[in-house]
């Protein structure tokens, strides 16, 4: 019985060899950038066994604190590193802006613009996803807040200077979150 239950022991540690190797393999794939489908016909393994190695992976990294610890400097790097490029971004734009005007100059200019908003909006989803964000939908938020109070706006617009004060108040008064619109604003 004894040799038995060696036996049952040394299997067990090498079943769990083996799927840690196989974990292993699965997020070095997944980290190339290849598919679930890919990795599978790969290693030969059912694309739901690869789900389930990368979710598996995937906590095990979140459990350990130092990979944890490297993955925040590494996520700290980045943001410097955006923060660098976006700087220079603007540095450039300063430094277009004294050029005398012509089509060669309005195009570095955009192109400087849109690899500042590029950057930006990369950096931002890389901290989004890096949780750090309170929620993902906040910017969507703000941005349905800002459409909603617009919209309200125009409506104030249309109808008589009297009677806008009066509405801007009971749409604060049942927003709760709307500013008071005073009637000059609007008018």
């Amino acid at each position: 019985m004894g040799s038995n239950s060696g036996w049952n022991e040394m299997s067990l540690v090498n079943a769990e060899s083996i799927r840690f190797e196989l974990m292993e393999q699965v997020a070095e794939l997944t980290l190339q950038g290849r598919s679930a489908t890919a990795i599978s016909k790969e290693l030969s393994i059912a694309r739901k066994e690869v789900l389930t190695l990368q979710e598996d992976y995937r906590v095990a990294l979140s459990q350990d604190g130092e990979a944890r610890d490297m993955a925040k400097d590494h996520l700290n790097m980045m943001v410097k590193h955006f923060d660098e490029l976006i700087q220079r971004l603007y540095k450039l734009l300063d430094e277009i802006d004294v050029l005398e005007w012509n089509a060669a100059a309005a195009a570095q200019k955009n192109a400087a613009i849109k690899g500042i908003a590029e950057l930006t909006a990369k950096r931002v989803d890389a901290l989004q996803k890096a949780g750090l964000f309170e929620s993902a939908e906040i910017g969507d938020e703000i941005a349905r807040w800002e459409e909603e109070k617009e919209i309200m706006l125009s409506i104030l617009q249309d109808i008589c200077p009297a009677c806008q004060s009066k509405v801007g108040h009971r749409i604060t008064n049942m927003r709760g979150d709307v500013p008071y619109i005073d009637a000059e604003v609007i008018s």
